[in-house]
């Protein structure tokens, strides 16, 4: 009975033992914390490591010589496994420093494939130490058999080998980063989300992923467009038959540019005339947005601007199968004229016919503004429809003494409708940005309209609840509380009777 617990009692204070269960220990602990934090996974290895080290030379073990010493079997095995476990301990907290080291030093995603391949070196190191310290072998001879098989192994990989090691220069290299926008080859463009050891995972704008070879990648031309800003200049390009000069066609496009809140306004965005014939004149409009996602939205919105523009200034689009252009008489460069391109282009008066079209037109008053010239003030109530026929007009709120710029206007768009129809207030300061030309359609010269066609007033109505539940005219409506849908309509067309006095 002495002699087994002397036995027990000499197992339990042998160093050795202790060691293996300091090993126990340490892995369970270092579970514990791997996914908890990053500092406390590396000290617990640490620890352990130095623990385990230390009970080893107690125990007569110096692991980093090679022979497993002396003693029974069973001992002499277990000794191997204890080195073989400190040697890939030593690999484990090579790689544990190596990951704590980049987490703390807060490197981006996509150096983990760096830390991959670090790590396969480092446990493939440790392995040969295994192999010759531990095992006593040759390491020369396996090299050399290893060498044959690697020969072969590469030519059947020869592809993903290819591109593993594309992805190492990539990510030595970092061309692009995780987040970053790219352009391959002006055919696949996205969001990079992902990068590892075979592959880049490109998100695009069709919400689709594109797994791309890293070899395809490195053998491609590559656009950052996330680099050194993302800040990302486009442009657009638009034909325009000669009825204006090219100098006024310029003028025009510069301020349709300056009236978009879609582009940056530094660059300077800028308009060059690209060609001229007899048949157009072709324009193009170079801009900045904030970014590659904005460019479809930013487009969208020059167009729009564009053809309401083109359409107030009396000018068409060109076409390839146009003629020569036509020769324009006197009296289309008349107010009238152009009063009447300007109302044909506002779905408010789309209900008009041709000839109460021509009749309101000639009731409007041409009137002309200066840069920086106050066009109305906030809460005024304006006695007339304004449209806008030359110039960029700028909407703004002041709030404890501060102005803030909520919109502007451009050529073909119009302000007042509230005013001059229901009596509402405008809520917002209106200053012209540039010279600027606006047709005044008044109070007087609507009624005579809606006396003799009383069910205008409905159709009026309708049109004025449409664009106010739709915000079209941030200008007028930008603090505006929300109205339901049903009975609108039909308010507004009480409060045009009221105003007009229809009975």
């Amino acid at each position: 009975m002495e002699l087994s617990f002397s036995f027990v009692l000499a197992t339990l204070t042998d160093p050795l033992f202790l060691a293996a269960v300091v090993v126990v220990g340490g892995f369970f602990s270092a579970r514990y914390w791997q996914q908890r934090s990053s500092l406390a996974y590396f000290l617990t290895q640490l620890l352990v490591f130095f623990l385990v080290t230390g009970l080893m030379l107690a125990g007569g073990v110096v692991p980093y010589h090679p022979g497993l010493g002396f003693g029974s079997e069973p001992r002499r095995l277990f000794v191997g496994a204890l080195e073989a476990i400190w040697w890939l301990g030593a690999a484990w907290l090579a790689v544990g420093f190596l990951r704590a080291f980049v987490v703390l030093g807060q490197q981006p995603r996509e150096s983990k494939l760096i830390q991959d391949l670090l790590a396969t070196l480092i446990y493939l190191a440790a392995t040969l130490a295994i192999i010759a310290d531990v095992f006593d072998l040759p390491v020369k001879g396996l090299l050399a058999t290893s060498g044959a098989v690697a020969i072969i192994l590469g030519l059947a990989l020869q592809s993903s080998l290819g591109d593993v090691f594309s992805g190492i220069v990539l990510n030595i290299e970092r061309p692009y980063r995780v987040g970053d926008w790219i352009i391959l080859d002006d055919t696949v463009q996205g969001t990079v989300i992902e990068t590892n050891w075979r592959a880049t995972h490109i998100l695009t704008g069709n919400q689709d992923v594109a797994i791309i070879p890293n070899s395809v990648i490195a053998k491609s031309k590559l656009v950052n467009c996330s680099t050194p800003t993302e800040t990302h200049g486009t442009s657009i390009r638009v034909k325009l038959e000669p009825s204006l000069t090219p100098a006024a066609g310029c003028n025009l496009l510069r301020d349709v540019l300056l009236s978009s809140t879609h582009i940056l306004r530094t660059p300077e965005p800028g308009v060059t005339i690209k060609d001229l014939s007899a048949e157009m004149i072709d324009f193009e409009l170079s801009y900045s947005v904030a970014n590659v996602g904005a460019v479809d939205q930013a487009q969208n919105d020059l167009y729009d601007r564009v053809y309401r523009a083109v359409a107030a200034a009396g000018s068409k689009f060109s076409s390839r199968l146009a003629g020569s252009p036509r020769n324009r008489s006197l009296e289309d460069k008349e107010q009238s004229g152009i009063a009447e391109r300007l109302l044909a282009g506002i779905s408010l008066f789309s209900t008009l016919t041709a000839q109460e079209r021509a009749a309101l037109a000639s009731q409007t008053q041409r009137k002309e503004y200066k840069p920086g010239e106050v066009i109305v003030k906030a809460d005024a109530i304006l006695q007339a429809l304004c449209i806008i026929s030359d110039g960029v007009l700028v909407g703004s709120t002041e709030e404890n003494g501060q102005k803030t710029e909520i919109g502007r206007l451009a050529p073909g768009d119009y302000f007042g409708e509230g005013g001059l129809l229901i009596g509402e207030s405008l809520n917002v300061e209106v200053t012209a940005l540039t010279r600027a030309v606006i047709y005044e359609i008044s109070k007087d010269a609507l009624c005579p309209l809606l006396m003799a066609r009383p069910t205008m007033a409905e159709e009026l109505s309708e049109s004025l609840a449409s664009l106010q539940l739709a915000h079209r005219i941030a200008l007028a409506h930008h603090d505006q509380k929300g109205h339901h849908e049903s009975g609108l309509a039909v308010r507004v067309a009480a409060s045009i009777r009221r105003l007009f006095s229809l009975h």
